[in-house]
């Protein structure tokens, strides 16, 4: 158990690396650090259950995560003639990704109290890394151009952080903020004042890198998710004037640099996401039942259309810009039942423990702005946000 707590803390402390430390080969399938930590991580907790001869425990969301599993692997295999052998097998390599953070809600749940206590401040140590990498490369590392023909955007001007894009930074920085601001409001009613001083100090900065991403979408879940934490700690009053003030600062963040990209009132990319809207809900209408497989996508829009020089590694080819269509054309309309039903049990456990945890306030709220968030990038796909989102689900229950 000593050696699952080593690595897990390494794989928390290893998130910062995020997308640097990713390395891409040319069929599409990439790797990160975390990954390596990820994996070590899983053989021993397999090895400890096996040797020990545990069980895992079940919960209310063994049964949803199981039936979204054996959907996407159905939609998989019943699409198998129209995948090479190569195809597959990297399709396939996804959805074992998906699975292994999934189980970081188990092995978490599994860990003793006193260790699950001190998991928070790990969080807390890597979101403010991610948060002063941002800030070092806003100011340092302005653009992403020479990157380009590794798939990336150009993204001038706007605070991308190890994430090596705007929104996904921007969805992280929503997280990290909102868990701030439940460590505040927690440490605030146990009257550790100072506590909340600093951490609200740190919130501030925080709120200022999500300004600083220029994502519309982390605007709007930003927005969400603070009105839905007032409202569960009973701050009704204060949502309107909140919403307000996010409001006002967005005419208060710096605007020397005048690009498509700062531009908020952007129609480019919001063409961009109609497009690729319309190229998934093609791909559904071939395959409407199971769809086209999990993780196949990039494969069945290549045959849609996708064909430019790198298909194969840009990182637009592998989804689409809304999760909820990504699962509906990848594993039809079975597959977003199941996937419906999973979101709908991470609400009953986060409600179920509303008024004796704070993490389900977080998580609830967190998940809220997620959800909404995900209908114009595919966050709810995107590792380190599954990574943050399992880790934080597995803090809901008092043990």
């Amino acid at each position: 158990m000593v050696v699952l707590k080593i690595i897990f803390s390494l794989l928390i402390l290893s998130f910062p690396i995020a997308e640097i430390g990713r390395f891409q080969f040319p069929n599409g399938v990439a790797f990160s650090i975390n990954d390596v930590f990820l994996i070590a991580l899983i053989i021993c907790w397999i090895a400890y259950h096996v040797l020990n001869r545990k069980k895992i425990n079940k919960n209310s969301l063994t049964k949803p995560i199981l039936i979204f599993i054996t959907v996407a692997l159905i939609s998989l295999v019943l699409n198998i003639a129209n995948l090479s052998v190569t195809n597959f097998l990297i399709s396939f390599l996804y959805l074992l990704r998906w699975i292994m953070y999934a189980l970081l809600f188990f092995i978490v749940r599994g860990f003793n109290k006193e260790f699950r206590n001190k998991i928070p401040y790990l969080l807390l140590f890597s979101g403010l890394l991610v948060v002063a990498a941002g800030y070092a490369q806003y100011f340092l590392y302005p653009s992403l151009k020479n990157l380009f023909y590794l798939g990336w955007d150009e993204h001038l001007y706007r605070m991308f952080s190890s994430f090596l894009d705007p929104n996904f930074a921007g969805t992280f920085f929503v997280l990290f903020f909102i868990f701030i601001l439940g460590l505040v409001y927690d440490f605030f009613k146990k009257k550790l004042f100072l506590n909340s001083l600093v951490l609200s100090a740190l919130g501030v900065f925080v709120l200022i890198a999500v300004y600083l991403t220029y994502s519309r979408s982390a605007l709007i879940m930003l927005i969400l998710s603070t009105a839905t934490f007032l409202f569960l700690i009973g701050r009704k009053k204060m949502i309107a004037l909140s919403i307000v003030l996010l409001l006002l600062i967005i005419f208060i963040i710096p605007k020397s640099f005048q690009t498509e990209g700062t531009n908020l009132f952007r129609t480019f990319s919001s063409q961009q996401r109609i497009e690729s809207s319309q190229v998934a809900l093609r791909i559904f209408q071939s395959s409407p039942v199971f769809g086209v497989g999990f993780n196949a996508y990039r494969y069945a829009q290549n045959k849609y259309g996708l064909n430019n020089k790198i298909w194969q590694i840009t990182h637009s080819g592998a989804g689409t810009d809304n999760s909820f269509l990504f699962v509906l054309a990848t594993t039809g309309i079975v597959g977003l039942g199941a996937y419906t039903y999973l979101l709908y049990n991470l609400f009953l456990l986060a409600k179920k423990n509303l008024k004796n945890n704070v993490f389900s306030i977080i998580f609830f709220s967190s998940l809220a702005g997620l959800i909404f968030n995900s209908l114009f990038i595919n966050s709810l796909f995107y590792v380190f946000i599954l990574e943050w989102i399992w880790i934080m689900a597995s803090l809901i229950e008092n043990k």
